[in-house]
């Protein structure tokens, strides 16, 4: 049986296969805040544990790959590496996006003390969409057609105010308005996107972190999963902590 030579072995980033050892280090860098993330994720078998050790000695000397040079990647492929690894905050801070739309909600939700009994929580909920024209992504690509354009939603947490930037497709960051038979950006519908459910008529929508739980109605029934509404989003949510 051969052994693993994680000198010599070609690395598996973002699901695309052949990178050196050299290169996947940067990548790694660029996607990991820390040495302890990088291990949770990819040091998932005693046999990569020579590889972990490598890496954490030299982590702190490891070059993160850069948006500029992700931009003159000419290999659509490996661009969209880069892209994945570096992640949707960056790219959105540094590549100048369009603010499109902001909405401010002031809520009342409710919380749980030490002794596990509610009470009303009342704050200011901020949401922004962004957009970023396609060809400062893809300039430089062989594709015939003008790139389209990529949409983020930014949030942050309720609890600890910590900053998140979401994709959503162009589907997610419209809403038709009747009134002018037109299509406007709309932040609430974004961010509603992000959260797929699978009963229909739910009474209520708990929010922890990333976990979501679902309280049935009495009509509820199992559904194919679907994305919430922006109304939905604002009258079904009853904790987000």
């Amino acid at each position: 049986m051969t052994q693993f030579n994680y000198k010599t072995s070609k690395y598996i980033v973002s699901n695309l296969p052949g990178f050196s050892l050299n290169e996947a280090l940067r990548f790694w860098k660029a996607k990991f805040e820390t040495i302890k993330d990088f291990k949770k994720e990819v040091i998932t078998h005693n046999a990569l544990l020579e590889l972990g050790a490598f890496v954490e000695e030299m982590w702190d000397e490891i070059i993160p790959v850069s948006i500029h040079e992700a931009l003159k990647q000419p290999n659509i492929e490996i661009r969209r590496i880069m892209f994945d690894c570096i992640g949707v905050a960056k790219l959105f801070k540094e590549l100048d996006p369009e603010l499109l739309d902001k909405q401010v909600i002031s809520k009342e939700r409710t919380r749980w003390n030490e002794k596990y009994e509610p009470y009303k929580y009342n704050f200011d909920d901020v949401y922004e969409l962004y957009k970023i024209e396609g060809y400062k992504l893809f300039k430089g690509t062989n594709e015939s057609r003008t790139p389209d354009p990529v949409f983020a939603v930014r949030c942050w947490c309720t609890t600890t105010h910590r900053e998140y930037w979401i994709y959503v497709p162009h589907r997610a960051a419209y809403e038709y308005m009747p009134q002018s038979s037109c299509w406007q950006p709309d932040a609430i519908k974004a961010i509603a996107w992000t959260i797929r459910i699978n009963i229909s008529y739910p009474k209520r929508i708990f929010r922890q972190g990333d976990i979501i739980i679902v309280q049935e109605s009495p009509q509820s029934i199992v559904v194919r999963p679907y994305h919430l509404t922006g109304k939905q989003y604002l009258e079904l949510m009853y904790s987000e902590t």
